[in-house]
């Protein structure tokens, strides 16, 4: 009887305590989170961080099509030794300053409805993705016709989020401009939905690099064009 009982202790003590430290306390952490206010003197930047809002309607398009199932969006600590973040990592650096972008913090995520830090990076990483983005338009191409940008990717279309149209007089400003093979027939163009617009929006707004309250002003002020 001891020794079952000592079983079942040990049984619910193995699940219980990863549960209340992977899920619980994280859980109640992140409630108790608020934005923290920059010091312009120490951190050279005014406002509160996290500054950058995402596009909660884009994120429920993302999250409905199961975005995060081949991109994560956390960039990892390096420790011990393992693959984590780089200086440069997810920057543009013909736009941006050359900063040191930083491990995911768990802050970088307040506002959003849901933390999708994803399950496998079966694509790149999107944590910082608004920098590196391509313009709207083309963005829309990669979503509608993976294939039409880059012939070896393993992304899926997500032609149901645009309609192929009959043009109607004028082309429509909003028509994609696609390669004929990935083209619609003669007479047709295709136009992103409202929720194509969104998940556009939603990928541009995804920066989670801004300077943390704390560090060194250099660095603060080095990052203060990306907040432009």
């Amino acid at each position: 009887m001891t020794n079952f009982r000592t079983f079942i202790l040990g049984l619910a003590a193995s699940f219980g305590l990863p549960w209340l430290c992977l899920i619980v306390i994280p859980a109640l952490t992140y409630q108790q989170l608020t934005p923290v206010a920059y010091d312009k003197d120490a951190d050279g930047l005014e406002g509160y961080y996290p500054p950058a809002p995402i596009n909660g309607q884009g994120q429920l398009v993302y999250i409905r099509e199961g975005c995060n199932q081949c991109h994560t969006q956390m960039i990892r600590p390096v420790q011990l030794g393992l693959d984590g973040w780089y200086k440069g990592w997810g920057q543009d650096q013909e736009q941006r300053a050359a900063t040191p972008v930083r491990p995911t913090e768990l802050r970088d995520y307040l506002g959003e409805k849901y933390a999708l830090l994803g399950v496998q990076r079966v694509g790149p990483d999107l944590a910082n993705y608004g920098w590196r983005a391509p313009a709207a338009a083309q963005l829309h191409q990669h979503l509608y016709a993976p294939r039409s940008v880059n012939d070896w990717s393993s992304m899926p279309a997500y032609s149901n989020l645009y309609k192929v149209q009959k043009i109607q007089g004028p082309v429509s400003k909003h028509a994609l401009v696609l390669p004929k093979k990935f083209g619609p027939p003669s007479g047709y163009e295709v136009v992103p939905t409202p929720e194509a617009e969104s998940l556009v929006q939603y990928l541009l707004s995804l920066k989670k690099d801004y300077p943390v309250p704390g560090q060194s002003a250099a660095v603060a002020a080095a990052a203060e064009p990306a907040k432009k």
